[in-house]
């Protein structure tokens, strides 16, 4: 009796186990269908083996794609979540009945913001010794360009700090997030030595926002509203 009785413990065990390891990877051939990224790893948390009612369910999506979204890692993690395990089962949907708490992180590395940057500089032709530093809390921008090469409309903007047909400058940055859109924030403009006043630091701001619209990912529901910056990441979340 005592052999039967560990048998099936054995038994009963594994079955759990492989259940668990099953659930992981139907949730992750799931959101193969919606989210394109290198590698998605799922980890349940049972709260309890025997009713299958789950603690947390936490979701690592690696490496999106840059044309979508530059984010190096997203994390999308549940607390107490109800899976909708017929649609995931018969359709292969990742459907959520109920959550208690779902947070979402966005960790995009230094490099892919300072190209977001650059991109924007070339398209304004003002790559010309043009450099970018993280100095957490803020982004430092130190320039020094040809004043021609700012299209006229902004160029009369700033045309009393121009000296010798060039602007020469630094700015501090924050980064802010509104309605899923990266917005850069100038706290600090100094041109050509003479310190920027807040109200057309202002008027710039409106003129080179925003920097990058992130997407949702799809299926997950969720608005980011916080900005981090961190020596080499920006972090964000919800």
């Amino acid at each position: 009796m005592i052999v039967l009785s560990s048998v099936l413990f054995l038994f009963i065990t594994a079955t759990d186990s492989y259940s668990q390891g099953s659930l992981n990877s139907d949730i992750a051939k799931a959101l193969r269908k919606t989210v394109t990224c290198e590698k998605i790893e799922v980890k349940t948390n049972p709260e309890d083996t025997k009713n299958g009612k789950l603690r947390s369910l936490l979701i690592r999506l690696v490496a999106m794609p840059k044309h979508f979204l530059p984010a190096d890692y997203v994390t999308v993690q549940y607390t107490a979540p109800d899976i909708d395990v017929t649609a995931l089962k018969k359709t292969n949907s990742f459907k959520m009945k109920s959550y208690s708490n779902c947070k979402i992180g966005m960790l995009v590395s230094e490099k892919s913001i300072k190209q977001e940057f650059y991109k924007r500089a070339k398209r304004f032709n003002l790559q010309e010794r043009f450099s970018i530093k993280f100095t957490p809390p803020y982004i430092e921008l130190q320039f020094d360009i040809p004043a021609e090469a700012i299209p006229l409309k902004d160029r009369k903007l700033v045309e009393k700090f121009i000296r010798n047909k060039r602007l020469e400058g630094y700015a501090a940055l924050r980064l802010e997030i509104h309605g899923n859109k990266l917005i850069a924030s100038p706290v600090k403009v100094i041109l050509n030595h003479f310190l920027v006043p807040m109200p057309l630091v202002s008027e710039l701001k409106k003129r080179i926002n925003p920097l990058f619209h992130i997407p949702r990912i799809r299926p997950f529901d969720y608005d980011l509203v916080k900005v981090d910056i961190l020596k080499q990441h920006v972090f964000l979340s919800n």
